[in-house]
């Protein structure tokens, strides 16, 4: 090791043949895609794809906007309460209980929407 993860043993990665799937001799996967080849198709531009969506995705609207910050202030709010309630932050004494398995969920999911 030592050598970003690679042993100094050398082995050869067999090549897997499907298109989806190929791996070069170090076993990285390797994309079918390849932007320098004269054949490959053109990418679209930011303004192609600005075209396809919608006028209305564009539009601003304070009022909208407002909304959204008072429905996410709202929903912080009551999972800060929930948890104020629920959970504490003292970690449980016995790590094999109902109780810890409780606090190690409950604080993931407070963790994970927050």
């Amino acid at each position: 090791m030592g050598k970003g993860g690679r042993s100094d043993a050398q082995t050869k990665a067999k090549v897997v043949t499907k298109p989806s799937h190929r791996v070069n001799d170090e076993g990285a996967w390797v994309s079918p895609y390849n932007p320098l080849d004269p054949k490959a198709p053109a990418l679209p531009s930011k303004g192609e794809i600005k075209a396809c969506i919608p006028k209305e995705c564009f539009e601003r609207s304070y009022v909208h906007s407002m909304l959204f910050v008072a429905r996410d202030t709202a929903m912080a709010a009551g999972l800060v309460y929930v948890t104020n309630m629920y959970l504490s932050t003292s970690l449980p004494e016995n790590l094999l209980s109902v109780e810890a398995l409780t606090w190690f969920l409950g604080w993931n999911l407070y963790a994970f929407w927050m």
